[in-house]
């Protein structure tokens, strides 16, 4: 399977993306660009340029694919076990990535991003930022720096317990949490900096979620 290297890469989706906050970021780090499939549209529509395409190409019009084979590699897999992100994902060794046009448009959609993204949770530090939210998934402890009274959700993919906090309104401590019981969304920060202590055996993916302005925090975030 060929392989993309890079140490940051920014990737787009085909749902809606804020092209002045991709734009931002790409001025900001100069980072490779990929998309999946159709979030070459974006892109394109930001006037910026991706290194490659990854997906099944069913989004494309084949006069884009045309215009920017010189500067761009258009990647094409066929199977449709996977869907364009998963595609993208399996085929960019990556440290840290910043995702563009995944969390907003079709719910159905967006839950399929957490489904793939708690799958990938300890292949990179993957954030993904739309509309109004920033996200990030993990399975380890993370450290967050912020400031006191933020919005701070943490979404559980499965059963976790075990768990402690630092910096939160309301501590996490002593807390059995579960998709189908207690979670722990709308939560507030307390403190400048936020911890989540998960037990070193957890194997349960979870996911935090702050509004947007916190992405480049979130994307500094420690995992340990």
């Amino acid at each position: 399977m060929q392989k993309y290297t890079a140490d940051f890469a920014l990737i787009a989706g085909g749902s809606e993306v804020d092209l002045f906050s991709l734009q931002h970021w790409f001025e900001q780090t100069d980072a490779d660009i990929f998309a999946a499939d159709g979030g070459i549209i974006p892109v394109l529509n930001a006037g910026l340029t991706c290194r490659a395409v990854i997906g099944d190409m069913d989004s494309i019009p084949a006069d884009i694919t045309q215009m920017h084979a010189e500067h761009t590699s258009f990647h094409a897999v066929s199977e449709q076990d996977t869907t364009d992100l998963e595609k993208l994902l399996q085929r960019l060794d990556c440290r840290k990535i910043l995702g563009f046009g995944f969390m907003d448009g079709q719910f159905d959609h967006a839950l399929s991003v957490l489904n793939i993204l708690a799958r990938y949770a300890d292949t990179a530090h993957i954030v993904m930022v739309g509309a109004r939210d920033c996200m990030l998934v993990t399975r380890k402890s993370v450290t967050l720096t912020t400031q006191p009274d933020c919005r701070f959700s943490l979404w559980p993919m499965g059963e976790m317990s075990g768990i402690s906090s630092s910096g939160l309104k309301w501590p996490l401590d002593t807390l059995h949490l579960h998709p189908q019981g207690l979670v722990s969304t709308s939560n507030r920060t307390s403190a400048a900096e936020q911890t989540i202590h998960v037990p070193a055996d957890n194997q349960t993916a979870y996911a935090i979620i702050m509004d947007r302005v916190w992405t480049a925090q979130m994307l500094d975030a420690e995992r340990f």
